[in-house]
């Protein structure tokens, strides 16, 4: 895929996802398990969710308790008891990883953004996509339909760009806004411009830097976040506090 064809199908994923609508008010539930959940999209960052587990597990108990409580995950109440996740994944991922090694269970505080629990299937499906509540796209950035979705977290496929996008924002090269599947807009651009063929740090490190490159160019301008300028020597060097993130993987 050539750089403009990248661009177009990148301000198509953006114009997609332009609103997200939040239920007012809504309060977090008691702590609940992840075991069952159903994720609201195909795939995610499997090196960022590593990341968050690392970063989690060096925390004490109570530590964890207060970030978790301070950054609930989302959901939606489905057909046949279904709970499905909406906003959260990482971290939903990350202490799944984490209870696999003893290390803590795999529960988290939530939000309930809609009850849809009477819906039929079709008017759920339709009310999530409504709302942006569900990413219906694979790791190419192609379309898939809400029964590809996988029924368990442990499920979802990994897309290197998603996390690549993740580090480039938490590098301060696009402004983090409240913005639906933001990550996803700039992984897309940067799927077919910036390879990361494997989860290691030394691949993390050589796609940041080359990402770095292109974050301010024309062609991003249309992305969710973009800046125009950046900060000095943004473009050869990793900030410690990323690279101490990269460096866990």
């Amino acid at each position: 895929m050539n750089l403009l064809k990248t661009i177009i199908l990148s301000a198509t994923l953006v114009a997609a996802f332009t609103t997200r609508t939040t239920r007012a008010g809504a309060t977090p539930l008691e702590w609940i398990s992840l075991s069952n959940i159903r994720p609201g999209q195909l795939t995610i960052g499997v090196a960022e969710a590593r990341i968050r587990a690392a970063a989690l597990e060096a925390m004490t108990e109570q530590e964890r308790r207060e970030y978790l409580e301070e950054h609930p995950i989302s959901i939606a109440l489905g057909p046949k008891g279904r709970v499905h996740l909406v906003d959260g994944h990482h971290v939903s991922y990350a202490l799944l990883e984490l209870e696999s090694r003893g290390v803590m269970a795999a529960k988290a505080p939530a939000k309930i953004w809609g009850d849809l629990s009477k819906s039929t299937e079709s008017e759920f499906w339709e009310t999530m996509q409504n709302r942006n509540w569900v990413y219906l796209f694979d790791e190419k950035g192609a379309p898939v339909k809400p029964g590809d979705l996988p029924q368990h977290l442990k499920e979802l496929r990994d897309d290197r760009q998603r996390s690549l996008a993740w580090l480039l924002r938490e590098e301060d090269c696009y402004k983090n806004l409240d913005h639906p599947f933001q990550e996803f807009a700039w992984a897309q651009f940067l799927r077919t411009l910036v390879p990361v063929p494997d989860n290691r740090a030394e691949s993390f490190r050589s796609a940041l830097l080359a990402a770095k490159k292109l974050a301010h160019e024309a062609a991003a301008a249309g992305l969710p976040g973009y800046k125009k300028t950046h900060k000095p020597r943004v473009h050869t060097e990793i900030s410690d506090k990323i690279e101490r993130r990269i460096s866990t993987l």
